[in-house]
């Protein structure tokens, strides 16, 4: 028996130790494994976000090499030699930025993001006033719904007339445009805090600024953010539409010149780095987004 007892002893104190090489020559391979497959997926990712581009790319070519499509389409590869003789330089002076960088670029830049600014402020503290009294949503609904439904570049001859041909027409113009978005969501997203949170802040006296800053405000971040994110395209389309009059510079006014002067190749050009000042700006904002929004990620499992 104790022979017995000895050797099953022998046996289950060797058995881990004889064991432990099997394990961790399994955990190798699942490793590798584990790593491959990520790696997999990311390139598949990244692949298939390349299609749409490449398909673009490719029917842009094959129409500028087309007899009738010649005409107005400039070749891909003329097209961004031009975006590069324009806005870049050889000169480090100059940060390496082109003449149309500084006359055209900056200055449509500058409007689009002074109007979109301007909404988020008024449509922002508008939003949460609103939001946090349903009777002033109630009474000026009808008014909002009205402003709504006004098309903004039918009233492009309106804001030169009240505020002349300079900067301002096109900033309060795209300001206007872009608004709604960002008061709705605001209205939305204060609303959707709940009552019972609101009820909690009073009971226990919880100053006035303290619930808009750490209650209201809060909790309606995401949706404000999805209004801001929807009005900062708006604001590059208005931008554009503002430019097409009574304008010196801007990109808007760029498109109508090349346009004028049938210099195509400038107009793609334009369109090119358009769609990049686009990009450019969902990338920052995004950033943005995701540095302000953490904590909501965090509470809600959320990390896409």
């Amino acid at each position: 028996m104790e022979e017995g007892t000895g050797a099953v002893t022998v046996a289950s104190t060797s058995s881990p130790a004889a064991t432990a090489p099997a394990a961790d020559a399994t955990a190798g391979p699942a490793t590798s494994r584990t790593g491959g497959s990520r790696i997999t997926r990311l390139a598949g990712r990244f692949g298939l976000r390349l299609v749409v581009p490449v398909v673009i790319l490719v029917s842009w070519y094959g129409l500028s090499q087309s007899e009738i499509g010649s005409l107005f389409v400039a070749a891909p590869a003329n097209a961004f030699a031009r975006v590069f003789e324009d806005y870049f330089s050889t000169d480090a002076s100059r940060f390496f930025l082109g003449d149309a960088t500084f006359e055209q670029l900056i200055p449509s830049v500058y409007r689009a993001l002074a109007g979109l600014l301007l909404a988020i402020v008024v449509g922002v503290g508008v939003g949460v006033a609103l939001g946090m009294n349903r009777v002033l949503t109630a009474l000026f609904a009808p008014l909002i719904h009205l402003g709504r439904s006004l098309p903004s570049p039918a009233l492009l001859g309106v804001f030169f007339l009240l505020f002349g041909t300079g900067d301002s027409p096109k900033i309060f113009l795209i300001a206007f445009s872009v608004v709604w978005p960002i008061l709705f969501n605001t209205i939305d997203g204060v609303q959707s805090v709940g009552a019972n949170r609101m009820q909690a802040a009073q009971v226990f006296k919880i100053p006035r600024w303290d619930v808009l800053t750490r209650i209201a405000l809060p909790g309606a971040a995401p949706k404000i953010f999805a209004g801001v994110r929807t009005a900062m395209s708006l604001s590059l389309i208005i931008m554009i539409i503002s430019e097409l009059q009574k304008s010196e510079n801007g990109l808007g006014y760029q498109l109508v010149m090349t346009q004028r002067n049938f210099d195509y190749t400038g107009f793609w050009a334009v369109l090119i780095v358009l769609a990049a000042l686009g990009v450019v700006l969902n990338i920052v904002f995004k950033a943005v987004e995701r540095r302000a929004l953490a904590w909501h990620r965090g509470v809600t499992a959320q990390d896409d």
